[in-house]
C-alpha cells in the first residue's frame, strides 16, 4: 500500500534536535491521520544521532552516510527510497503540532492539479512569523539589497524588501513563487517532471537548494501553495551555531552558485554587491570591537565575515562544512 506520505530528514550532529522533532511526528501527534514513513540520513554524526534513531526511532527508516554528503545529497538519498503519495522536505529542528501533517496534505491535495506543493505557517518557538516561509524569489537585485544591509534600514519599503512579501500578514491563502526547506510538502509526482529531473540540486551544499527547488517548480508550471491554516514550529540557525564560520562563507558560495544557475549575467554584479557588503559589514564589526574588545559575538562575526570574504574570492576558508539544518 503507498503511504500518504514520505517525511524526509537530513541530519548532522543534532542528536537532542532530532530526538524532539521524531518524537513530536509519533508520540505528539504530527501524524495522526496519515499512513506515513519518516525516512532519515545521518551525515557522518559523531554525537550518537544515529544512534539514537536506531534505539528510541525503529521504525524510522535510516540510512547512515560515512561522510557528511550535504543537505540536498541526502535528501536525494532520502527521496530514492521513498515510497508515499507525497514527500516532505523536514528539517531536524523542528516540531510538528498533533495534526498537522494531516492537514497540509488534504490541502494539497485539494488544490487544482497544477499545484506542485505547498508549505505552511513557520514559526520561532516565541509564536513569531519566519517570513522566510512564503517569499519571493532571489533576484540580483534583492541580493544586493540584503548584502548591504538596506532590508535592515528600510524594512517597511517593499522596493528594498524583494522577497519578504512587505504588507502581507500571510494570514491567508495563496500561491508564492518561494518557501523555506525547513518544510516544504511535495506531490511525489511532480519531482521527476522538474527540471533536471531530481529534487534538489547537489550542487548546493547548504543553502539555496530550496529557493533553487521553487524557481524549477515555477518554471514546470507548478504552483507553490502558502497556507495559514496550519503551522510548525522552526528553531532556525542550527547549522550556524554548530559551525558558524564555515556555514556562513558556504552560504555565499551557494549564493553565488545559484545566481551562475539561473542567471548568468547577473553573477558580476552579485558578486561585486556581496563584496562590497562584506566590506561593510567588516568595517562595522571592528568599529563595534574597538568599544567591546572582548565580546565574543563580534569576534564570531567578524570571523565569519572574514570567511565569507574568501569565499567571494574564489578561495577555500576552511573544508567540512556541516549542514543538518537550514
Amino acid at each position: 500500500m503507498t503511504p500518504d506520505l514520505s517525511v524526509l530528514i537530513v541530519t548532522h550532529q543534532v542528536r537532542a534536535l532530532a530526538a524532539d522533532c521524531l518524537r513530536s511526528l509519533f508520540t505528539g501527534g504530527g501524524l495522526r491521520g496519515l499512513s506515513a514513513e519518516v525516512i532519515v540520513v545521518d551525515n557522518a554524526s559523531t554525537d550518537g544521532t544515529a544512534e539514537m534513531i536506531a534505539s528510541e526511532f525503529p521504525s524510522v527508516r535510516l540510512i547512515v552516510n560515512r561522510e557528511n554528503a550535504g543537505f540536498a545529497r541526502g535528501n536525494n538519498q532520502a527521496f530514492a527510497v521513498a515510497r508515499g503519495r507525497n514527500v516532505l522536505l523536514l528539517n531536524p529542528d523542528t516540531l510538528v503540532p498533533d495534526g498537522a501533517l494531516a492537514a497540509c496534505v488534504a490541502f494539497l491535495e485539494t488544490q487544482p492539479a497544477s499545484a506542485g506543493a505547498m508549505t505552511c505557517r513557520v514559526e520561532s518557538p516565541n509564536g513569531s512569523l519566519q517570513h522566510e516561509c512564503a517569499r519571493r524569489l532571489p533576484t540580483p537585485w534583492s541580493e544586493a539589497c540584503r548584502a548591504l544591509l538596506l532590508d535592515r534600514l528600510l524594512p517597511r519599503l517593499d522596493w528594498f524588501n524583494r522577497e519578504r512579501f512587505v504588507g502581507w500578514d500571510k494570514r491567508s491563502a495563496r500561491p508564492v513563487p518561494a518557501a523555506l526547506g525547513a518544510f516544504l510538502l511535495l506531490k511525489t509526482e511532480a519531482v521527476p517532471a522538474l527540471p533536471e529531473g531530481r529534487l534538489l540540486d547537489e550542487d548546493f551544499f547548504l543553502m539555496y537548494e530550496d529557493v533553487d527547488l521553487c524557481k524549477r517548480l515555477g518554471a514546470a508550471k507548478r504552483a507553490l501553495w502558502y497556507w495559514s491554516g496550519a503551522h510548525i514550529v522552526h528553531l532556525g540557525g542550527q547549522s550556524t551555531r554548530q559551525r558558524p564560520i564555515l556555514t556562513y562563507a558556504a552560504s555565499h558560495r551557494s549564493a553565488l552558485v545559484y545566481f551562475r544557475k539561473h542567471h548568468p549575467r547577473s553573477v558580476p554584479f552579485v558578486r561585486a554587491a556581496l563584496r562590497l557588503g562584506m566590506e561593510l559589514k567588516i568595517g562595522l564589526l571592528r568599529l563595534r570591537a574597538l568599544s567591546r574588545p572582548n565580546d565574543e559575538w563580534t569576534a564570531r562575526h567578524l570571523a565569519m565575515a572574514r570567511a565569507a570574504r574568501i569565499a567571494l574570492r574564489g578561495g577555500s576558508p576552511a573544508t567540512g562544512c556541516a549542514p543538518a539544518t537550514q
